[in-house]
C-alpha cells in the first residue's frame, strides 16, 4: 500500500512540474486586437502591479452603424492607447480597460465620398484567460462613443464596445 501512495504522490508531483506555472507578475505583451470596430496590433507594458498601458495602431471601420441608424459606414486608420487594470497581478481574470483612439476615415456611397478625422473612446470590462505559457486571450464588453466627420458621412453616437485581444507574453 505504501508503494501505491508513493507512486501516486510522485506521479502527481511530476505532472504538476510538467505544467507551466502561472506567471507571478504582469509581463510586456505584443497584441492582436480583433474588436468590434478595429483590427490592430499593439505593445503593452506593465507600469504597476495591477496596471499596464498599451499603444496600438490598425484599421478602423463602422460597418455596423448603419444597421442601427447610428451613423455612416466609414473605413480608415486608427492610433490608440489603453490602460488596463487587472484584479490579479498575473494579468489573468477580471480586467477593466478604458481606451482612446484617433481615427482618419474615408466614406463613399452613391457617388459621394468624404474624408475626415474622428475619435472613439470607451471602456471594456472582461476576463483575461491564460491559453498557455505565453499566450493570453481577453474577452470583454463595454460602451464607447464614436465621433467622426467625413462630410457628408458622419457619426456621433454611443455604442456597444466588444473587446477580443490575443496577447503574447514577451
Amino acid at each position: 500500500m505504501r508503494r501505491v501512495i508513493v507512486i501516486a504522490v510522485l506521479g502527481a508531483a511530476t505532472a504538476a512540474a510538467a505544467e507551466p506555472t502561472e506567471p507571478a507578475a504582469l509581463a510586456a505583451q505584443a497584441h492582436a486586437d480583433l474588436g468590434l470596430s478595429v483590427v490592430g496590433v499593439g505593445y503593452e507594458r506593465p507600469v504597476a502591479a495591477h496596471v499596464a498601458i498599451e499603444g496600438q495602431a490598425g484599421i478602423f471601420g463602422t460597418y455596423f452603424l448603419p444597421w442601427f441608424d447610428r451613423g455612416d459606414d466609414v473605413k480608415g486608420l486608427q492610433l490608440g492607447a489603453r490602460v488596463t487594470w487587472f484584479a490579479r497581478t498575473t494579468g489573468h481574470g477580471l480586467y477593466v480597460a478604458p481606451y482612446l483612439r484617433g481615427v482618419a476615415v474615408r466614406g463613399g456611397e452613391g457617388g459621394q465620398s468624404g474624408e475626415g478625422l474622428g475619435v472613439t473612446a470607451g471602456v471594456f470590462a472582461g476576463w483575461a484567460f491564460r491559453l498557455g505559457a505565453r499566450l493570453d486571450l481577453r474577452a470583454g464588453a463595454g460602451a464607447q462613443v464614436i465621433h467622426f466627420d467625413a462630410d457628408p458621412f458622419s457619426a456621433s453616437t454611443p455604442f456597444v464596445a466588444l473587446d477580443v485581444l490575443l496577447g503574447y507574453r514577451l
